[in-house]
């Protein structure tokens, strides 16, 4: 498959840090992506759902049909969409869904929460999460198949509210708490949305496509003080949000994209340098700067952005 991955939103170049959702109307037709990429993740992905399964896939038991209707709804849309690479098939009351990239075939009726959300991001380049909401209305990770995460473990945090889901980002309870809980009680199944998030990742030289992309712990390990270039990888992800139709849960998609630093287009060198200085202290601190910041800052220079990016 030679598809080149859906583009990613690019860095902006604010001149002022302040955490937002930045929320747009989801590109219908490109919910779940195909690229060039699919096979080596799938590989990854094969491999972690084996090796470290209860760390990356969680389920509580009120998910069940939620899981069997996302399921349901990855498999319709990946065969409407990617005919060539999926195929629905059914006899009586049988149905299953053939991968055509790679061999698999998996039953899609009669799951339990768990099998239904494993072989939906089987099929998919995006992780998924499943958020439904409490007696107190507030909304939780009910089920989540996060194989590339940032700094957790579904392990650790299945069954947090939002709220605490996101303690440990800077500012976001002040300046966007409020915001999230209105816009996901406002989706319905008519107006999916779409944002976009970005990270800085540092990796060891050593390190295989699997170490890059299953990141429990921290992007930027204090020792790694000085990367090269190709070894700073902006880490984007392209976020998803969808009403289930029948069950009124939320699906939260996450498709994650690696670009190293010396890769990155020239305008977004100059924009990325220009966030940077935006930076609060306490922030700088939680994006992992005093590891990859001078080299960065560095390499924007030798080639004539910093002073145009700050």
């Amino acid at each position: 498959m030679r598809m080149a991955p859906y583009p990613a939103q690019p860095i902006k170049g604010r001149a002022r840090y302040r955490v937002m959702m930045d929320i747009r109307k989801l590109d219908a037709q490109n919910w779940l992506t195909i690229d060039k990429n699919y096979m080596d993740e799938h590989r990854v992905r094969g491999r972690l759902l084996f090796e470290k399964k209860k760390q990356v896939l969680q389920c509580l038991p009120e998910s069940l049909e939620a899981c069997q209707e996302t399921l349901e709804e990855v498999a319709h849309f990946l065969c409407e969409r990617f005919a060539n690479s999926f195929e629905k098939f059914r006899h009586r009351n049988d149905s299953w869904i053939q991968n055509h990239l790679t061999g698999e075939k998996f039953t899609l009726d009669g799951q339990d929460p768990q099998n239904a959300l494993e072989i939906a991001v089987r099929l998919t380049m995006e992780d998924l999460s499943i958020l439904m909401t409490n007696e107190d209305g507030e909304y939780y990770l009910a089920a989540s198949a996060t194989l590339f995460p940032v700094g957790w473990t579904v392990e650790e945090r299945i069954g947090w509210t939002i709220s605490r889901l996101h303690n440990p980002v800077p500012l976001w309870h002040q300046q966007a708490a409020n915001s999230v809980s209105k816009f996901l009680a406002r989706l319905t199944p008519s107006s999916p949305m779409e944002r976009s998030n970005y990270f800085i990742e540092v990796k060891r030289r050593d390190e295989n496509l699997s170490d890059v992309l299953y990141r429990p712990s921290v992007l930027c390990e204090k020792e790694l003080s000085d990367p090269s270039p190709s070894e700073i990888l902006i880490r984007r992800e392209r976020q998803t949000f969808r009403r289930l139709p029948r069950t009124g849960a939320l699906v939260f998609g996450v498709k994650t994209y690696l670009t190293a630093l010396d890769e990155l287009p020239i305008q977004e060198l100059q924009n990325l340098a220009k966030e940077m200085k935006s930076w609060p202290e306490y922030v700088s601190e939680y994006k992992g700067r005093d590891v990859w910041g001078a080299k960065v800052l560095q390499y924007c220079e030798k080639n004539g952005l910093y002073n145009q990016g700050g």
